[in-house]
């Protein structure tokens, strides 16, 4: 299944166009990415603005925290010190028919003086003693005479078995307005002599504006909410946004999550040491990751645009490659449906405009190759026919040469004779019976037979040196190769020296893979001008005064063979020229090797 699977994707992204193959890899390679990465960011950008987030709260919730309790710490260490003022005990226990009027002023103005440095020093807003015993001055500022408070509310809460209470300013809603506003702790004093004897109330006040002030003084976040609790009661809180339902106890310290009506909150409540109050922050999560919301959005915009942009600029890439490739394509169908004259502009430096350039000199290249192919096509028919006219009328030839030899015998001349049947077998191996390749011991036996009747003609005046290697004889070898060179050597070479005379030298030997004849001779010689207009691949004259013309020899090994055979010369003149024919050594019955 997974084979079939995998040969089906293969398929399909095989028959997919190049334009769709590169806006894939635009894809894979940037769209998927990117995506990835904006995946991670966002997740990143939620952990840090969560961390930025509960940091900053914390630290504002400790501010908090740390004021309310150095304001309740202040009320704490007031009623301390107050506790244990002789004076006050002195005053609230004795008994106004054993003083006189000046010892209560005395007593009077000594405990007014201590609460008014104690409130100065202390950051209080108010002290006041409450006492069972009638004096004069108990319905002054700073003592006021207990039977007063009957039936108030916070009085209740000492007839309950408390010495000890703290009240907020909802606890003073059935007093008179200008004593609601305040944050009170009361502590009951006994009698040293009767210490279960209560004497009078010591009451320390500090202002409900104080208090919320510094619940309020720092923002956590745009709806998060600093209360004060006294268990499920709120005394303050720092946003007008009321909580419904009560706030779950707290597992752990830190942030906890809270399912309200309101919705999910994070909440951290911390207890007050000095008055057993819970002072808690609520957070919504809407507002946490308020921020971390709006970056992402942001973020996913910004992303949306870049990817918009790179897949248009990938698209308009794309389709400048895909054009080009595409003229390309037309070019080479053209070609193809055989318009031959088909040619592209190369646009651009890129390999796509390099092919393009490459792609037309190709073109240009074949043209000239079949150009030369057709002239080289033309120059076979003319040595062919040249081939044609110097086997015209064979039967012709040899019916002469017969009547000639006949005649020879018949008048007793066998010089004749001789040379008739040398020139009648000459003429045979030159025709071959039609045959263009023949063996070397063939070519050889040729060359033997014109030397033979150049020295019947000149009285013996070419002497032959034949230096064949064995098993040489019947490599296979174009015909009328050897017997040309030869017939320069001795026309152009020897019969040109004063004395008419001279040595010829043919070697045959295998090199490698290759076969070399060499034919030297010790004649004239030629100088660099005569040897290059013969010798060179791009002499002018087709032909020389030798036979076929060593031109017509070498165009015929190349085409026979290609173009690392053929002839190489090497002369000096006065010291003799060297002939080699480089031809393959092939064996007899292999198939000739062609240009």
């Amino acid at each position: 299944m997974m084979n079939k699977l995998r040969a089906l994707g293969r398929s399909l992204l095989l028959d997919v166009g190049l334009r769709g193959k590169l806006l894939c890899i635009f894809f894979v390679l940037l769209a998927l990415p990117l995506g990835i990465f904006t995946v991670y960011a966002f997740h990143r950008i939620n952990t840090v603005i969560e961390e930025q987030t509960f940091s900053a709260a914390q630290k504002s919730f400790e501010d908090t925290h740390n004021a309310v309790e150095g304001l309740f710490g202040r009320i704490t260490q007031v009623a301390d010190v107050l506790t244990m003022d002789p004076t006050l005990y002195s005053m609230a226990a004795s008994d106004p028919a054993d003083t006189t009027y000046i010892q209560r002023l005395n007593d009077r103005d000594l405990i007014s003086t201590t609460f008014r440095y104690l409130r100065s020093m202390s950051g209080v807003d108010r002290i006041r003693l409450y006492v069972t015993n009638d004096y004069l001055y108990t319905n002054s500022a700073d003592i006021v005479s207990l039977p007063a408070a009957e039936g108030s509310q916070w009085l209740q809460a000492f007839s309950e078995g408390c010495s000890a209470c703290w009240f907020g300013p909802a606890d003073f809603a059935d007093q008179p307005e200008n004593e609601q506003g305040w944050y009170s702790l009361m502590r009951l004093i006994y009698d040293p002599s009767h210490v279960q004897t209560p004497l009078a109330i010591l009451r320390v006040d500090i202002s409900a504006d104080r208090v919320d002030a510094a619940v309020n003084r720092s923002t956590i976040t745009q709806n998060g909410t600093i209360l004060l609790l006294d268990g499920d009661r709120v005394l303050t809180a720092s946003s007008a946004t009321q909580l419904e339902g009560t706030l779950p106890p707290s597992s752990a310290e830190g942030w906890y999550k809270a399912e309200l009506p309101q919705g999910r909150y994070r909440i951290q409540t911390v207890e007050l040491e000095n008055c057993g109050w819970t002072l808690a922050a609520a957070l919504p999560e809407k507002d946490i990751f308020r921020t971390s919301r709006q970056l992402r959005l942001e973020m996913l915009a910004v992303v949306v645009i870049l990817v918009l942009a790179a897949y248009l600029l990938a698209y308009r890439l794309s389709q400048s490659i895909v054009r080009r490739l595409y003229r390309l394509n037309d070019t080479m169908h053209a070609v193809e449906q055989g318009d031959v004259s088909a040619r592209v502009e190369p646009q651009g430096r890129d390999e796509i405009g390099q092919l393009m350039g490459s792609f037309s000199n190709m073109m240009t290249r074949i043209d000239t190759l079949m150009d030369e192919k057709l002239e080289q096509g033309q120059q076979i028919k003319a040595l062919e026919l040249k081939a044609l006219q110097a086997q015209i009328n064979p039967h012709f030839l040899y019916n002469s040469l017969d009547l000639i030899n006949c005649t020879a015998i018949a008048h007793n001349v066998p010089q004749i004779s001789h040379m008739v049947n040398a020139l009648a077998r000459f003429y045979r191996l030159s025709l071959s019976r039609g045959r263009e390749v023949i063996p070397l011991a063939d070519e050889l036996k040729h060359a033997k037979l014109y030397v033979e009747i150049q020295n019947l003609r000149f009285e013996n005046r070419v002497l032959v040196d034949w230096d064949v290697e064995e098993g040489t004889e019947q490599c296979p070898i174009i015909k009328i190769v050897l017997q040309p060179i030869i017939e320069n050597a001795i026309i152009h070479g020897i019969f040109e020296k004063p004395d008419k005379t001279g040595r010829l030298r043919i070697a045959v030997r295998r090199q490698q893979a290759d076969l070399v004849i060499t034919v030297e001779d010790d004649g004239v010689g030629m100088d660099e001008q005569t040897r290059l207009a013969n010798f060179s691949a791009d002499a002018s004259s087709a032909n020389t005064r030798g036979g076929y013309g060593v031109r017509n020899i070498n165009e015929r090994l190349h085409l026979a063979y290609g173009p690392g055979y053929g002839l190489c010369c090497e002369s000096e003149p006065g010291r003799g020229t060297r002939v080699t024919i480089r031809v393959p050594a092939q064996e007899a019955g292999e198939p000739e090797q062609g240009a």
